[in-house]
């Protein structure tokens, strides 16, 4: 690592490490009390998901979405980027070194929030669907959810990269993970159901899929999510995609 790259590295470090990151650790475990409430009250039996993540693996995902745009919109609409690229006249280290620090920062504070919602959760829920850290699948869920939710964070950054805009990049990565999905489940056919599992929000949630629970319904296409491994390396794609796309932009473009 280059000593120019090292304080590139340290800068974006100082301006993340201000950030409040305690919001993201208690927001998982608030809403997994909730939801081990409600089910306990309703008597109902938790999905697979629910189980090992709080059931709120979207909610969190925009969460740490946020975090991630906002690391360069938040500059961009400052007009504080244009300091930072002369500072850096090369421009691409400042985006690897927001993303390095987006993921050093996020999947320890995840890897808190994750298990602190699991055992959140498992203390509200009805004491018949109580699980444990042991039982099969669910450490693996657990670490899925949190890299999925880490990769979530880096898809964010480079939306952010590419459209410069907080309300502008909020916006496409909502419908990217959670508003696209839904569409194209009502407009596709059962037989291209298939095609689902290769969009970023099933992938992302394909990645901490606890295969101990039995198969997973997407529509009327019974057990379509692909195993964790295939996902994973699906939602690597679409993480080198977009950063090579932003990283293109950011080369040509003027600011």
């Amino acid at each position: 690592m280059s000593l120019a790259f090292q304080r590139v590295l340290r800068s974006e470090w100082t301006k993340l490490s201000s950030s409040n990151w305690g919001v993201l650790i208690a927001l998982p475990v608030v809403f997994s009390a909730m939801s081990g409430w409600i089910g306990h009250t309703n008597h109902a039996r938790p999905t697979p998901a629910t189980i090992s993540v709080g059931g709120g693996f979207l909610l969190f995902a925009v969460a740490v979405g946020v975090f991630g745009l906002t690391m360069m919109t938040g500059e961009f609409q400052s007009g504080v980027i244009r300091s930072t690229f002369t500072a850096v006249p090369r421009r691409l280290p400042v985006l690897w070194a927001k993303a390095i620090v987006l993921v050093v920062v996020a999947t320890p504070a995840l890897l808190v929030a994750y298990f602190g919602a699991f055992l959140t959760y498992q203390a509200f829920t009805d004491s018949a669907f109580r699980l444990s850290l042991g039982d099969p699948g669910i450490l693996g869920s657990l670490f899925g959810a949190v890299g999925a939710t880490v990769a979530a964070g880096v898809m964010a950054l480079a939306l952010g990269t590419l459209l410069r805009s907080t309300a502008g990049a909020l916006s496409a990565y909502v419908v990217l993970l959670v508003v696209l999905p839904s569409v194209l489940l009502s407009a596709l056919p059962v037989s291209f159901h298939g095609v689902l599992p290769y969009f970023p929000t099933l992938a992302l949630q394909g990645m901490f899929r606890n295969v101990s629970e039995g198969m997973v319904q997407v529509g009327s296409a019974p057990d379509v999510m692909l195993s964790p491994g295939v996902s994973t390396a699906v939602v690597l794609g679409w993480v080198i995609l977009l950063l090579a796309w932003a990283a293109a932009l950011l080369r040509r473009r003027d600011v």
